[in-house]
Order: C-alpha cells, then structure tokens, then sequence
C-alpha cells in the first residue's frame, strides 16, 4: 500500500509541476487540475488523488503505533488529508477555506508527531527538511514555494519511515 501510496503521490506531483508549473503549495494544485480536467461540478481529480493516497497511507501509518498510546496519529494524519482533498474549492469557497486550513494544520500536526512519538525519528524529518530545501533553493523556488517544499519533506519523510 505504501509503494503505490508514494507511485502515485510523486507522479501525480511531479505531472502537475510539468503541467501546471511551481505552486506555493500542494493544494493549489486543485484548481489547476479542475480547469485542466474538468469532471463535474463535484468531483475533481486532486481531490480523488489525494483521496486515494490518503487511504493507502492510513493502515501502514496506524500499524506501527500498535499497544501505543499515540497510535491514533497514524489514523488522524490521512484522515485530516482526506479532508483537506475534500475541500478542492478552498480558494473561492470560504467554508471550505476554513475546513481546507483547519484540515491541513492537523494533518500537519498529526504527521509530526506521529513522526516523532510513533515512527521515533526526528532525524528523518529533519534531512527531510533540510534535503527538501536544498532543492527548492536549487530551483530558484524556495520563496514562491516554501509551503509546498515544507509539505514535501514531510510526505518524504511519512514514507521514507513507512518504506524503512
């Protein structure tokens, strides 16, 4: 489940930079998919991708907290990156604006920890970071693109302690 939890995150990441170029963030690649893919009014295919990642990502993060106290982390992170994919209008729809960064700062700190208390790596998470940035400053992209760069490293290092 990792593997194509990561085959299909990375692809479908690095088709929306070849397409739709840098974003300051994962998210925003939402509206870019909706006008480029157009499915119907309620169904966009970030939304359905990021679904998809999260739910392959949701018992191989759980697995590893067993007879631990903070196993519900590996549940919460991809259940709050499900929401977050449940809000692609997050930019013209206020209510899902404040869902959208509601859902992300919790995924986001569920991740962390779960990084921390369950997969017991602050390590990973910091050359993640650090690897994450050398890129972004490599490509020139590290203002424009700060927010997509933190999230990346944190997908990155989610896998890297699922894949190890």
């Amino acid at each position: 489940m990792t593997i194509a939890a990561l085959i299909i995150f990375v692809g479908f990441v690095i088709l929306g930079i070849i397409k739709f170029g840098w974003q300051r963030s994962y998210s925003a690649f939402a509206s870019k998919w909706t006008e480029a893919v157009p499915i119907d009014d309620h169904t966009h295919l970030w939304s359905i991708v990021t679904m998809v990642v999260a739910f392959l990502m949701a018992i191989p993060m759980i697995g590893p907290g067993e007879g631990s106290p903070w196993q519900f982390l590996g549940f919460f992170a991809p259940v709050y990156l499900g929401v977050v994919a449940l809000t692609p209008e997050y930019e013209t729809n206020k209510r899902q604006k404040v869902i959208h960064i509601t859902g992300t700062a919790v995924c986001a700190l569920a991740t962390l920890l779960w990084l921390g208390l369950i997969a017991g790596d602050w390590k990973v998470l910091a050359l993640s970071f650090i690897a994450a940035y050398i890129v972004a400053i490599v490509t020139k992209t590290i203002e424009r693109s700060l927010l997509f760069w933190s999230e990346m490293a944190m997908f990155s290092a989610v896998f890297i302690k699922l894949l190890v």
